[in-house]
């Protein structure tokens, strides 16, 4: 145990000796790269600590992608991969301190045919390489002393814990991100009758290292996604929800355009088809159809501050002629988003639709938790304020003021 311990000592040593070395010189960022993991088998999943030192006396933001591919070599032979952000990145990128550094973390799987030591090489970052040492798979070695009753002796099991939800139940949860914010705020005024809750997530459909987008890499972009978004009434005895917009829809992103401009830290465009409808029957029922294109520009102001403008333009198709013909005329054909956000702190963001029969918007102000609870929560706390036509589509063409306060993981 001592030994295992010298030996992550020794590597958190090595990083930070590296990191006050570099700053002897000033000039562009150096990245470092570095792994905790003691023991390595072929087919581990292991956690590659990203290292960026800013050698300046100016504070800068930096912005790393959710994914970078890797080459592994050992012997003759050599293999292609991909490290993937542990925690998603930001819109906005984070800010490195002068003279500081910053640490991202990257899941990488070693191939389950690799032996004796390999070379971990990013591909399109200017980190040294890691040489590690590979055992045999699990599989492969000896089968330890102590083995469940449950299974076969000669067969050796390997403890598992039930917070790696994969290990259990085999998933391609790295396909899985968030589309639009989530939350559960209840109702202030008028009532607990305006309670609302949202969830949201997309599904990248192809693969990125697959042959597919191997041969066409533009196919990665394609987008499965879907949002539910309900007004529960918490003032009525049986607690029923008032309405429900369920809303799949299948879309293109283009998520990183880089357009060469020092304080445009994102910028990319989303397009493509949504569904929205209340689930109800008869003279409740209410659904539509939009084609919508959306830019969302991402510009540093000052330190941590960010400004986020994202229009969202979009047309009705196959709109329901017998329940809601007229919802063009209460939800418009354009919504502006804007948002002023402190990664570290405050964000408000705020909605407008225009349409013939008035405005409406919703201003939603979120500040983290962390902050308060020395990281204990992993929440935000959420006021929302909505003044307008569409918030639910069986009342769409019904002018309604609510605010809300709760909580919401994705802001």
């Amino acid at each position: 145990m001592m030994g295992k311990f010298r030996q992550c000592a020794l590597a958190q040593v090595v990083v930070v000796a590296l990191m006050v070395a570099s700053t002897a010189w000033a000039g562009d960022p150096e990245l470092v790269l570095s792994t905790s993991h003691e023991e390595i088998h072929a087919g581990d999943t292991v956690i590659l600590d990203l290292y960026l030192h800013n050698p300046t006396d100016t504070a800068i933001v930096q912005k790393l992608p959710s994914s970078l591919p890797c080459t592994v070599q050992w012997g003759d032979t050599e293999a292609s991969c991909e490290a993937r952000r542990v925690e998603e990145p930001t819109a906005y990128g984070e800010k490195i301190p002068a003279r500081g550094y910053a640490k991202w973390q990257y899941a990488v799987a070693i191939p389950t045919d690799a032996r004796e030591t390999i070379r971990l090489r990013l591909r399109t970052l200017s980190a040294a390489a890691l040489l590690l040492p590979v055992s045999a798979t699990p599989a492969d070695a000896s089968a330890p002393e102590d083995v469940s009753p449950l299974a076969d002796a000669s067969t050796p099991v390997a403890p598992t814990s039930l917070d790696n939800g994969d290990a259990l139940v085999q998933s391609y949860l790295e396909n899985l991100s968030v589309h639009r914010p989530m939350y559960f705020l209840l109702g202030v005024d008028p009532g607990l009758d305006q309670t609302k809750f949202q969830f949201s997530f997309k599904y990248r459909l192809f693969n990125p290292k697959g042959y597919l987008a191997e041969v066409a890499p533009w196919m990665s972009g394609f987008h499965i996604a879907y949002t539910q978004r309900s007004i529960w009434d918490l003032k009525d005895d049986s607690k029923p929800f008032e309405d429900t917009s369920y809303m799949p829809e299948l879309f293109y992103e283009i998520s990183n355009i880089d357009l060469n401009i020092k304080r445009i830290t994102t910028f990319g465009i989303q397009g493509g088809y949504e569904h929205e409808s209340n689930g109800k029957s008869g003279d409740d029922s209410r659904s539509t159809n939009y084609l919508y294109l959306r830019p969302v520009l991402g510009i540093h102001l000052v330190d941590t501050f960010y400004l986020k403008v994202a229009p969202k333009i979009f047309t009705y198709v196959n709109n329901s002629e017998n329940t809601n013909d007229d919802i063009m005329d209460y939800r418009g054909y354009f919504d502006l988003e804007v948002g002023i956000v402190d990664t570290e702190g405050l964000a408000l963001n705020s909605h407008l639709w225009w349409a013939d029969e008035g405005a409406t918007v919703q201003l939603d102000l979120t500040y983290p938790m962390s902050r308060l609870l020395a990281k204990s929560v992993n929440l935000y706390l959420h006021a929302q304020y909505f003044s307008g036509y569409a918030e639910t589509l069986l009342h769409y063409n019904e002018r309604h003021d609510a605010f809300r306060l709760g909580f919401s993981i994705v802001r």
